[in-house]
């Protein structure tokens, strides 16, 4: 039986990466809004602003600004399963057809002792767009990896002495 998502004639985008983190720090950076608007859109494009509401059938949004040219995409949480899977519907305005709503699934294993395969499958894209959005979607995994990394050279907070008061106490 042929999957209706990903049989003949479906557009799809695939991308594979090994990122320096464990898989709910990554699930984390998915669905922060902060985080996402770093490294989500790939360069030289900027997320100018961000929404995200992580709730099955909260909304996602970005807009997005790239050489000069706007633009939005917005989505909607299918799949919460935090530290395994988050996907979620992805329309953007300067598709042919800008009410198309492709999905995007996000797969989180844990890869070594601290690390994470995260596997990104775009279904269901608009004819022709699924080269671009490939190389997108490998170039966003890249600025992941490169965000976790540098999150984990970061030295740890330092924890007050043990019977050490706080301001607040």
């Amino acid at each position: 039986m042929t999957d209706p998502a990903t049989g003949p004639g479906v557009q799809a985008a695939a991308v594979r990466r090994v990122l320096p983190a464990v898989p709910d720090v990554v699930y984390g950076e998915w669905t922060e809004a902060a985080a996402l608007s770093d490294w989500m859109c790939p360069r030289p494009a900027r997320c100018r602003h961000v929404e995200a509401d992580p709730r099955i059938g909260g909304r996602l949004r970005f807009d997005i600004e790239e050489n000069g040219a706007e633009f939005t995409v917005t989505g909607e949480y299918l799949v919460l399963d935090r530290p395994h899977r988050v996907s979620f519907t992805w329309s953007c305005s300067t598709w042919p057809d800008p009410l198309v709503r492709s999905v995007v699934d996000v797969r989180l294993e844990p890869h070594g002792q601290d690390g994470t395969l995260m596997t990104i499958t775009h279904l269901r894209l608009p004819p022709g767009l699924a080269g671009q959005h490939e190389r997108g979607w490998a170039a966003i995994g890249g600025q992941l990896a490169a965000r976790l990394a540098a999150a984990a050279d970061q030295p740890p907070l330092l924890s007050p002495p043990h019977g050490a008061g706080s301001m607040c106490e």
